[in-house]
């Protein structure tokens, strides 16, 4: 029987040639041997030149056949065979039958007893002698658009995402679900951060706030009371963290809802004004937010920024001995912490208290302290006294003070600083500290100091009669500095607030006094909105170019110096040591 696919070919003396295939690859066997004792090699022979061709020779039990194969051409027989006992034979690429005028090998090389049929050759190898170029010519095709293209239209979110949602404070069993939820955010909290949440000086469940959409919590916004530093005054405060909405249903409106609720929820607990940390400053400046300034964050490398500070001016004052801190320094570290937060607006009042909470929080790797004396294991500070100290969190500086008595020891604190990092092999370090602060320019040498993931620090005040209040103090102070005796009024008239400030005529050694005068705003008064009216208290506005921009409206030219003189600007600084998550 024969196999499907397969006819034999029948020669003129009646026998019968191996079964025909149809072309194959040119790696794969054709057909097995047919006969015993009979061996196939199969050898490249030598290219002429010029020529593009696959030649093989071919040897079948001791005699030579040529086969040379060209694309594209014809076979021609009879002026090619030879008259020797070797025979070569042209196929055209694709030929399928043995022509029958080609003689294969010669009757006295083939063994006795095989016939013509069993002499077919075994296996055939074709490897091309040379490269084939092609000889089309060159047509520009068109281009294949593999995707087809669709025109952008606006995505609009689905129905029951427009649905206003219900903001509610957060329950206790929402915490998996809120962390679920937080975990998008660029410094996610953790579980821990939740149970030393709930050992803060001023918890409140009721200040963790969640939007819910269909039973499921689409938003949060944290609400955390804080005494906060104005200068020297200490007003009351709050900070609103992680602001947070679900990616599927952003742009329906639930981020605003949260920061509204988070606002009356403040007005309820009596605070002055609100300070927060954000990437979305024109999403706060829509609901009346006052943008302050950024967030400074500096990166640098612990090299290179010591190379720098070694080439400055160097610390000539007293020997300065560096270490890890103890636990009982902590008053200590307080102290330096508190001489340096009344020159900032938004620095957190710390309270002992407050500071324990924070270290058991351990959001810190390392404190490292700077002693002058005689470094000894006391409680009080009698033989070596601490001028500085600086926080840090991986390679992240949270926070560098000095005494201001040792002014210029910043600088080798942050050497110090350097010097562990390269130790530790730390290639980059993260300076963050107020943007008024000089050390960033150490860092950063000939880099911006504008960093792409910067964030902007925006406050809403909301009281402002209190604010006006624990300023009053510091507003007669800068008026004495300013060689003012006479009596001194300044008017404010704006959408939230309208009155005025009086300080009066100085006395003797009497200490001059300021005060509060609402509903009345005499002769020199500024017409400002509530968002510049927030920027004046909190030293962040130039009179002079808010002037000029017309974001006020001095009616007297003596408004707009007393303006300068009574509300003069201040560094903006807070610490990132406090939002830290633990």
């Amino acid at each position: 029987m024969q196999r499907a696919g397969r006819t034999p070919t029948r020669f003129p003396s009646g026998t019968f040639a191996a079964p025909r295939r149809r072309p194959s690859r040119a790696s794969r066997s054709l057909a097995r041997t047919t006969g015993r004792g009979m061996r196939a090699s199969v050898a490249p022979a030598k290219r002429k030149k010029g020529a593009a061709k696959a030649q093989l020779k071919i040897r079948v039990a001791g005699e030579t056949v040529k086969v040379k194969a060209a694309a594209g051409k014809a076979i021609r027989h009879g002026d090619d065979v030879p008259a020797s006992g070797r025979d070569a034979v042209r196929l055209a690429q694709g030929t399928e039958r043995r022509p029958p005028s080609a003689k294969v090998s010669s009757a006295g090389a083939r063994p006795a007893g095989v016939s013509r049929a069993e002499g077919a050759v075994a296996a055939v190898e074709i490897r091309p002698s040379g490269t084939v170029v092609s000889r089309r010519p060159a047509v520009k095709k068109p281009v294949i658009h593999h995707v087809p293209h669709h025109p952008i239209l606006p995505l609009r979110p689905p129905a029951w995402m427009l649905e206003e949602c219900q903001v509610a404070p957060a329950r206790a069993g929402d915490q998996n679900e809120i962390l679920q939820l937080l975990a998008g955010l660029p410094a996610p909290p953790s579980r821990a951060e939740f149970h030393a949440a709930v050992d803060h000086p001023d918890h409140d469940s009721a200040n963790r706030l969640v939007a819910r959409l269909a039973g499921r919590i689409v938003g949060h916004a944290e609400i955390v009371p804080r005494d906060l530093l104005v200068g020297a005054a200490a007003v009351r405060g709050a900070v609103i963290d992680r602001v947070a909405v679900l990616p599927e249903c952003r742009g329906a409106g639930h981020g605003q809802r949260l920061v509204r609720a988070a606002e009356e929820r403040m007005r309820q607990m009596g605070v002055a004004v609100a300070f927060s940390r954000t990437r979305i400053a024109p999403s706060f400046h829509e609901l009346g937010w006052s943008v302050l300034g950024r967030d400074c964050a500096t990166p640098g490398r612990p090299t290179d920024i010591l190379a720098r500070l070694l080439e400055g001016r160097r610390w000539n004052g007293e020997t300065v001995t560096m270490r890890q801190w103890r636990h009982v320094e902590l008053p200590a570290i307080l102290r330096i912490y508190n001489q340096n937060a009344s020159r900032f607006v938004g620095p957190l009042n710390r309270s002992e208290n407050y500071c324990r909470w924070l270290v058991s929080r351990g959001a810190f790797d390392s404190i490292i302290v700077a002693l002058v004396g005689q470094d000894r294991y006391e409680l009080h500070e009698s033989s070596a006294r601490i001028v500085g100290y600086a926080i840090q969190s991986g390679n992240r500086v949270l926070e560098l003070m000095a005494d201001p008595e040792f002014a210029g020891l910043e600088r080798e604190i942050l050497a110090r600083v350097c010097a562990e990092a390269i130790e530790n092999d730390r290639q980059e370090i993260v300076y963050e500290s107020s943007a008024a602060d000089p050390l960033h320019a150490a860092v950063a040498g000939t880099e911006s100091l504008v960093q792409g993931g910067d964030r902007m620090l925006v406050a809403k005040v909301f009281r402002p009669h209190d604010l006006l209040s624990a300023l009053a103090p510091a507003a007669a102070v800068h008026v004495a500095a300013a060689g003012i005796r006479e009596t001194v009024e300044l008017g404010l008239d704006a959408p939230a607030f309208r009155g005025s400030i009086i300080v009066a005529e100085a006395k003797g050694s009497e200490v001059r006094q300021a005060t509060i005068h609402p509903g009345r705003v005499g002769r020199s008064y500024l017409r400002l909105s509530d968002d510049e009216l927030a920027r004046l208290l909190l030293g962040q506005c130039d009179p002079v170019e808010a002037t000029a921009a017309g974001r006020m409206e001095p009616s007297t030219q003596v408004a707009q110096k007393l303006a300068a003189q009574l509300f003069p600007r201040m560094p903006l600084w807070c610490p990132m040591w406090d939002d830290l998550p633990a």
